[in-house]
């Protein structure tokens, strides 16, 4: 179980990291976002393999929380607070307003689990297994290399949601630390609700069109979300730098991300099977990381 526990350990490691880096900089917001984004996924993946029979996580993992089998991991619910306050910062860097700062953070989110499911579900018997589906590397609008797309789609539900009402709350004068974590509690849970509603609608209207609309939906969130980050590359171009102070905390929590899923994909023949997806995680790594390091000058506010 050498990659399973290699990843249970390194998340605890980079959420630490994420979570002492919050404290020394006592960022209220990102406070409120990691514990807003932690109990909408705890809830969300304790909800979802006990209701919905689609999946099922590995007894292997050190630490879980659930009776079996409804087990789930439990850094798997502070990771989804970890990669919701990294995918924000990379997404304030730009001049977008709340919503598509919102949709931005989570494109980041579901473009590194298009590598990370990959591997997952192979590694050491699988992290956690897709009741029914085949193990294959099919590309389909039934599955994504043995990946349902509905769980990408939810993922562009999930993060947005938490991410959005995050930067509506920006708006509101400070509170008392008990009202902050109770507004933190009360997105998290709303969060939860949005995530079941629209996965419930996505579910429903598969199941009346063969599975194409997660498929669909999915690939023109994504395409149009990539598109506008783009555009706004170029038509700001002149004001990007590398230059001013890095972000390392960020930086490692991306790399560490990808270079574990890029490692388990080479491991297991995937990216020598199918090389141009292998190309295409590597895009999407080098590009996230570039974004870690990237300022964009003249810009207030951001």
């Amino acid at each position: 179980m050498v990659w399973i526990h290699g990843f249970e350990i390194m998340c605890y490691i980079i959420t630490a990291m994420l979570i002492f880096d919050i404290a020394r900089k006592r960022d209220r917001e990102e406070g409120g976002l990691f514990l807003s984004a932690a109990l909408a996924g705890f809830a969300l993946e304790l909800l979802a393999v006990r209701l919905t029979d689609i999946y099922h996580y590995s007894h292997a993992f050190y630490i879980v929380i659930g009776p079996a089998p409804y087990q789930f991991p439990f850094f798997g619910g502070l990771m989804w607070g970890g990669v919701a306050v990294c995918a924000r910062r990379i997404a304030k860097k730009f001049p977008f307003g709340p919503f598509m700062t919102a949709l931005f953070a989570g494109w980041l989110v579901v473009s590194m689990d298009l590598l990370l499911d990959v591997a997952a579900i192979r590694l050491d018997g699988g992290f956690w297994i897709w009741d029914g589906r085949p193990i294959d590397l099919a590309v389909t609008h039934h599955l994504f290399m043995s990946v349902v797309w509905v769980n990408f789609l939810g993922y562009m539900f999930e993060t947005p949601a938490l991410v959005y009402m995050t930067e509506l709350r920006r708006k509101r004068a400070p509170s008392s630390t008990g009202k902050e974590i109770f507004i933190s509690l009360l997105i998290g849970a709303t969060a939860v609700a949005v995530v079941g509603i629209l996965s419930a609608i996505a579910l429903f209207l598969d199941g009346l069109t063969d599975e194409w609309f997660s498929c669909v939906a999915f690939l023109i969130l994504w395409c149009g979300v990539f598109f506008k980050l783009i555009m706004t590359l170029a038509t700001r171009r002149k004001e990007l730098s590398f230059r001013g102070k890095k972000d390392w905390v960020l930086f490692v929590f991306w790399a560490a991300m990808y270079v574990y899923c890029l490692a388990g994909l080479w491991s297991l023949g995937v990216i020598r099977a199918a090389a141009a997806y292998g190309a295409f995680g590597l895009f999407l790594g080098l590009m996230t990381l570039a974004l870690c390091l990237l300022h964009i000058e003249n810009d207030s506010g951001q």
